[in-house]
């Protein structure tokens, strides 16, 4: 009799904690599912319609988003605010490279003082010679600092002379806000490098005005081969392939700045552009204002819209709409 009850006991014990074992595996996936689909990288956006988020939940410090078609503005924050704009920087030296150059046509030598950067390079190797057209690939994809280099000292003779092409540019654009110390984005010296949202928006649609341009700011691969090495490319943009219709767009991060974008995407044939300075989270806050920015849209605009981008100055975007959860 003892030993039976035993053996009970023992059995009873271990479907006890079989149970509580499975309850807990059983919350544990239940919890990592719902984590995922909050993540936008698991969105199955193909038979579920993306939660609307209000666009001042967004955390960048500046943001412009607007109608590509009708120049309409969508949605602004702090739009005429001088930040940092990184390595969306290299828009502006693949605008004046490709219009000096006349397009992608020929080669460049690449000299010492090319390959004077860092982080982010090919790298090259001095008196190789590279076609324009790979580093444009490199400069846009890879966003390779030394590629930067390289192509404005191309057209201008020297790095020092293309940055005053770009500040020369810059207010031939009407560009008041902005301001280049150098042809990449890397960290400047304080008030010598800066641009703004509205500025980087008139950037950003001047380059992918080109089909070139376009295209290798949505190539999502490129295999590049340089006296160093055969490499395969990846864009540093995490939402091309991922939210749907993600077209071109320029990537940039360093410390000070945070995080830089400057992106198109295309529904049906209606394209949305943005561009998102000092962000800790580009990639979220471009999801939220891409998926109400196509809301308005769909609906009419009948509230979204605060007026042509050429038409009126902007407002930030606290004073034109109010949440009680900002």
């Amino acid at each position: 009799m003892p030993n039976h009850a035993l053996r009970f006991t023992h059995s009873f014990s271990r479907r006890i904690a079989f149970l509580a074992l499975a309850f807990w595996l059983g919350l544990f996936c239940w919890i990592g599912s719902a984590n995922a689909k909050d993540s936008y990288f698991f969105k199955d956006y193909n038979n579920t319609r993306p939660r609307l988020t209000p666009p001042d939940r967004i955390a960048a410090v500046g943001a412009l988003l607007i109608d590509g078609q009708t120049g309409e503005v969508l949605y602004a924050r702090n739009p005429d605010e001088r930040l940092l704009p990184a390595s969306t920087t290299k828009l502006m030296t693949a605008l004046i490279v490709y219009e000096k150059n006349g397009g992608m046509k020929g080669n460049v030598t690449i000299d010492e003082d090319d390959t004077r950067v860092e982080p982010s390079s090919v790298p090259l190797i001095p008196g190789e010679t590279v076609s324009v057209n790979k580093l444009f690939h490199a400069l846009l994809i890879e966003s390779a600092n030394d590629s930067a280099r390289a192509l404005g000292r191309s057209v201008a003779g020297t790095t020092d002379a293309f940055v005053q092409m770009m500040n020369q540019r810059a207010l031939a654009m009407g560009l008041f806000n902005t301001h280049f110390y150098n042809p990449n984005g890397l960290p400047a010296p304080t008030g010598t490098h800066y641009t703004s949202c509205k500025d980087l928006m008139q950037i950003f649609r001047k380059v992918i005005a080109y089909p070139e341009l376009r295209a290798i700011c949505s190539t999502r691969q490129y295999v590049l081969t340089t006296a160093a090495r055969t490499q395969t490319l990846h864009n540093h943009n995490k939402l091309l392939g991922v939210y749907p219709g993600m077209g071109p767009a320029k990537t940039g991060w360093t410390v000070a700045s945070r995080h830089t974008y400057a992106a198109a995407v295309d529904r049906n044939g209606h394209e949305i552009l943005l561009t998102l300075l000092d962000s800790p989270n580009k990639w979220l806050d471009a999801e939220i204002l891409f998926n109400w920015g196509f809301a308005q849209i769909e609906s009419g605009a009948e509230n979204g819209s605060q007026g042509s981008l050429d038409a009126q100055p902007l407002v930030p975007a606290s004073n034109a709409y109010q949440h009680t959860n900002p």
